[in-house]
């Protein structure tokens, strides 16, 4: 479909399949996010969406994917995209509804409104239970699918709730739709905020993904 509409050329198909093997672009929700790897940019003619919806759903890792939205973006331009997408795909009844909806129209206003109002830019008050650090994102990919897929990992091993905050949103570090969200990229300033036994082993595994500055 990108292909057809002049968005790619047909060598990002085969980047796209590269990208799943690193790692699945599944978001939650029964909601796929397929696009190329970093090295399939030439193959980007225009940044465009193409979706793809399954009733009945379709394998997908080892998940379930009922809405299929191929990505191709310019630039930086992907940052945005994923941004605004994660965070409307948050929503799990919405997601039902668009997996189950015959009208092609709903599906093109909800994935084409505007964003929400970000949130309030002053922090919350710091409970003595609970460990802050600040931090600049200096991971190359900052916290595109493939470092947000570790982070969600990471913080999966630790008894502690993790809350990455940025460009005036809000994440569960457990959650990668939530992570998309945040269009957080290289240069980024992340404030992290853990509660619970972990919380400061926590802190730091986050942490060194964020700052890696290696292909993660």
């Amino acid at each position: 479909m990108l292909v057809d509409s002049g968005s790619v050329t047909g060598e990002y198909v085969a980047e796209m399949r590269t990208r799943e093997r690193i790692v699945s672009t599944y978001l939650g929700n029964g909601i796929a996010l397929p696009h190329g790897t970093n090295e399939a940019r030439t193959a980007v003619r225009r940044t465009g969406l193409a979706v793809a919806q399954f009733p009945a759903g379709v394998p997908w890792g080892e998940e379930k994917a009922y809405i299929v939205i191929g990505l191709a973006a310019l630039a930086e331009e992907h940052i945005g995209v994923l941004s605004r997408l994660a965070t409307i795909l948050g929503d799990e009844e919405l997601c039902q509804r668009l997996a189950a909806t015959s009208d092609a129209s709903e599906i093109y206003r909800t994935l084409s409104q505007p964003d929400g109002e970000p949130a309030t830019e002053h922090d919350p008050p710091v409970r003595s239970d609970e460990i802050v650090r600040r931090l600049t994102i200096t991971n190359p990919h900052g916290l595109h699918a493939r470092p947000a897929a570790a982070v969600v990992a990471r913080a999966r091993e630790f008894q502690a709730r993790v809350i990455l905050e940025a460009n005036g949103r809000r994440a569960d570090a457990r959650s990668i739709t939530g992570l998309l969200g945040l269009g957080a990229a290289v240069g980024d300033d992340v404030r992290i905020t853990a509660q619970g036994a972990d919380a400061a082993p926590a802190v730091d595994a986050v942490s060194a993904i964020l700052t890696s500055t290696s292909e993660v």
